[in-house]
């Protein structure tokens, strides 16, 4: 089996190219974290705010029910 570099530090370098192929993976890497990150926030923000609205939404059928009863 032939590999295609001889040594890490080759491997690394990948033939001149190593800081153009590294700094490419690690601006995806950062990408996808980011992504993932902010997408996980706004569900977040998105479920808290429709439970807010439940909660208005509840009380404020609450409040008319006592208003017809009276």
């Amino acid at each position: 089996m032939n590999f295609a570099f001889n040594s890490l530090h080759d491997f690394m370098a990948m033939g001149h190219h190593g800081v153009y192929v590294w700094s490419a993976w690690l601006i995806t890497f950062f990408a996808i974290v980011f992504l993932v990150l902010q997408s996980r926030h706004v569900r977040q923000r998105f479920i808290r705010d429709e439970l807010t609205q439940i909660h208005l939404q509840k009380a404020r059928a609450d409040r008319l029910k006592q208003e017809s009863l009276r």
